[in-house]
């Protein structure tokens, strides 16, 4: 999909899923904060702590598992008496620190005012500000992102700062938010003071299997979307499984997949947009020799000759069908002979590991009448024993493979997969054998089931 493409569908995939809203916007926004059972532990503990008037609270996860949306719900959640301070950059010194705090509580609204004092009087300013909160019945809380980035003298002025306090209570609250590096930071021998002021800790975690689904639905639900038949079952396993359960990734992913669905015209998410999706965002790339291929290797010089092709498949295969396309089957059977088993293609690790979709049983209609179907056209020859060679080939994938014979305006023998009763399977199918065999002319070929029944 070009550049191009992927502009526009950026912008109107919305409508052509009846969403109101991006469901996946990359940005913290609290309205979808999704409470999987380590998020609402966490938001529970935080909140708790905070009405405690607890001095410092951490909160640390891995890149990616919503540290800065659970922050952002829990300022939404706290009461009107409580006054927040956000501090978004981390590097900052001693001094630009206090000059943060003391700006984004509105005591000053130009950090600039605060330029030429020094230290003790900003510590003193700030002093007298919690001081007139205090005497309101009202409390501070100081919420730092990224802490794992702060300096050791940083921190250390963060601890004296926890040390505003009344004979009754904290006057200032500190939160520290960073990923896992920063309670390594914290166990530092130099920083057992700051360590043991800890009141409480939480830590988020990826989410499970079945939290992917409910992360899914939750956030396409409070889009405006209907999520049980826009995501199939095979695409939110392969999302699972690109992402690690890390909502970042999830966000990306299904996001990139909706913009690839909408450029397809496609209704529903399928696993092969999603690998798509994958591949273009490189989420598979680290585990490129992680996953093995499920491909079995050929045995030196056996071929497996193709049965003859089933009437009812000969029919449907011939419908329509025009045009023989060589070049990428021709390539990949020149390697292939009695002494010698092909090499295997690059595969790319998502499709290695696909469960593959089982064919149509024409012999077991479950509804009379006619019914749509989809069939893979893979390669053509001009005689038999290449095509049988190349429908074993296929079936060491563990595909329903046959080879039809020549009639009508097809003088060839045409090797074919399926057929498929839902688009899906056969799209899932048709990728696999390109990028796994090497048949870039491999196409679907849409057409009828016969049956014995008239409709």
């Amino acid at each position: 999909m070009s550049p191009v493409c992927c502009r526009t569908a950026a912008l109107v995939y919305e409508d052509h899923y009846r969403f109101h809203r991006q469901p996946f916007s990359p940005t913290p926004d609290p309205e979808f904060f999704y409470k999987s059972d380590s998020h609402h532990q966490a938001l529970e503990q935080l909140l708790q702590g905070i009405r405690r008037r607890e001095g410092i609270l951490l909160l640390t996860g891995d890149v990616g598992t919503g540290k800065t949306t659970t922050t952002r719900a829990l300022v939404r959640l706290l009461d009107k008496n409580v006054f927040t301070a956000l501090v978004l950059n981390p590097f900052v010194s001693e001094d630009e620190l206090l000059r943060v705090l003391l700006q984004d509580f509105g005591v000053v609204s130009d950090s600039r005012a605060l330029q030429d004092a020094g230290r003790q009087s900003l510590v003193e300013t700030l002093n007298r500000f919690l001081l007139s909160l205090a005497a309101v019945g009202a409390s501070a809380l100081a919420v730092v992102d990224e802490a794992q980035n702060l300096t050791a003298p940083v921190l250390e002025q963060l601890r004296v700062l926890t040390g505003l306090e009344t004979d009754q209570q904290k006057l200032l609250q500190i939160l520290l938010v960073g990923q896992p590096e920063l309670q390594t930071m914290l166990a530092l021998p130099e920083m057992r003071q700051l360590n043991q002021r800890i009141a409480r800790r939480c830590t988020l975690r990826p989410l499970t299997r079945d939290e992917v689904d409910q992360y899914v639905a939750f956030r396409v639900r409070l889009a405006g979307g209907a999520w049980e038949t826009i995501f199939t079952r095979r695409a939110l396993d392969l999302i699972y499984q690109v992402s690690e359960g890390v909502p970042r990734k999830i966000n990306l992913v299904c996001d990139r997949s909706l913009e690839m669905g909408f450029a397809a015209l496609s209704l529903t998410i399928d696993e092969v947009l999603v690998a798509k999706a994958a591949e273009a965002l490189e989420f598979t790339r680290a585990d490129r020799d992680a996953i093995p291929s499920t491909r079995r290797r050929p045995r030196p010089g056996r071929f497996v000759v193709a049965p003859q092709t089933k009437r009812s498949m000969a029919a449907v295969a011939c419908g329509g069908v025009a045009g023989v396309g060589l070049g990428a089957a021709l390539t990949l059977l020149a390697a292939w002979s009695p002494s010698a088993g092909p090499g295997d293609p690059p595969v790319p690790p998502i499709l290695a590991t696909l469960a593959l979709p089982q064919p149509v049983d024409l012999a077991a209609a479950a509804e009379p009448g006619v019914r749509q179907s989809y069939t893979i056209r893979t390669v053509a020859f001009d005689s038999l024993p290449p095509a049988d060679a190349t429908a074993a080939l296929l079936r060491e994938l563990g595909a329903d493979v046959a080879v039809a014979p020549p009639a009508g305006d097809v003088p060839s023998y045409v090797v074919w997969i399926g057929p498929y009763a839902l688009l899906a399977d056969a799209r899932l199918m048709e990728t696999v054998v390109k990028r796994r065999f090497g048949f870039l002319d491999a196409r679907i070929v849409a057409g009828a089931l016969p049956s014995d029944s008239p409709p």
